[in-house]
């Protein structure tokens, strides 16, 4: 941007100064040397003060041009450092973020970003323990070291993702894969990501690229094996609900067990109660008891009682009632 600046300033000072320090002056001086307007024994005057001042401003206008087409000023962006080279040459050391100058046409500055950034993998085919075939894809959230940054550009350049990141990454899967079984690899994502976080943080370190994390972001299977599993879990699900339904049906048949135990533990106690009831009657039952009872169910209206032939005796009502006596009938 500076230099943009200078530039545009030189090409305006230059511009101002030929037009209004030498053109100007010099066609009022030809307008006034013409032989219409020359008096004789008069010569045209020179604007020598006004010509001198426009060669010297184009002179610092042509100089401002350089400058700015030369560009010797850089600014280094924040998030950034600058890797100076020397005729094409990598410099060591960096320039850290902010304005720098420079040796015009011998330097020259690459800048290399030091934020975290993200990189999406490309997809891998790997197999699993049975030969099945993986595809897994992910990103990495990664950012390099500025103190080294001159190293990485001159040893691997600026698409380093492509040379370094993807081959490192490529390689740690199809390593690891093939030690988990297929059924047991979705359980086991994050067990991979933490152990591909540590083999390419060892690996990278080497071209001072720091990863920050790893993240799996799909795990897909061959379009075959996918039915296979989906089918599984059909079956699976099927089986569950035919264990629930079964498991609902003992609950049922225990709780029929239950009534009818109950059911028949309170006819078995209700026949021991009435056992008992009789048990108790039969026991407070006598003569007089049963006498009595027969009296209290007999109708006052009754006076006299027959009772069979050969019974030594005559029972009167009344007198065992408390009523006045009255005849006696004999067999």
């Amino acid at each position: 941007m500076l230099n943009a600046l200078i530039l545009l300033l030189g090409i305006v000072i230059l511009v101002a100064s030929i037009g209004f320090g030498i053109l100007l002056p010099a066609a009022r001086t030809a307008g006034v040397a013409s032989p219409r307007n020359v008096t004789p024994g008069k010569v045209a005057p020179v604007r020598g003060r006004h010509v001198a001042l426009g060669v010297l401003g184009s002179f610092i206008g042509g100089l401002l041009v350089i400058v700015g087409a030369a560009a010797p000023f850089v600014e280094v962006p924040a998030g950034n450092v600058g890797v100076l080279m020397n005729f094409g040459q990598v410099q060591a050391g960096t320039l850290e973020p902010g304005l720098h100058i420079v040796t015009p046409i011998v330097q020259h500055v690459a800048y290399v970003d030091t934020r975290v950034q993200p990189h999406q993998f490309q997809e891998i085919d790997a197999a699993s323990k049975e030969y099945q075939t993986v595809k897994l894809t992910g990103t990495m959230n990664y950012h390099v070291d500025g103190q080294y940054a001159s190293d990485l550009y001159q040893r691997v350049g600026t698409d380093f993702a492509s040379k370094v990141i993807d081959p490192a990454f490529n390689d740690y899967i199809k390593a690891v894969v093939p030690t988990y079984t297929v059924d047991s690899i979705l359980g086991a994502r994050d067990e991979i990501r933490s152990k591909a976080k540590e083999a390419l943080a060892v690996n990278l370190a080497q071209y001072h690229i720091i990863v920050d994390d790893i993240y799996i972001a799909n795990i897909s299977f061959s379009d075959s094996f996918q039915q296979a599993i989906e089918q599984k879990q059909v079956a699976q699900q099927q089986v569950q609900t035919e264990q629930q339904v079964l498991a609902q049906k003992q609950i049922q048949a225990q709780q029929a067990v239950v009534a009818a135990q109950g059911q028949a533990d309170a006819q078995v106690a209700l026949a021991k109660g009435q056992a008992q009831s009789n048990d108790l009657v039969n026991s407070s039952l006598s003569d007089k008891v049963l006498q009595y009872q027969l009296i209290n169910k007999l109708s006052d209206k009754i006076n006299v009682m027959l009772v069979p032939s050969g019974n030594g005796f005559i029972l009167d009502l009344k007198s065992l009632t408390g009523s006045s006596p009255s005849p006696s009938a004999a067999p």
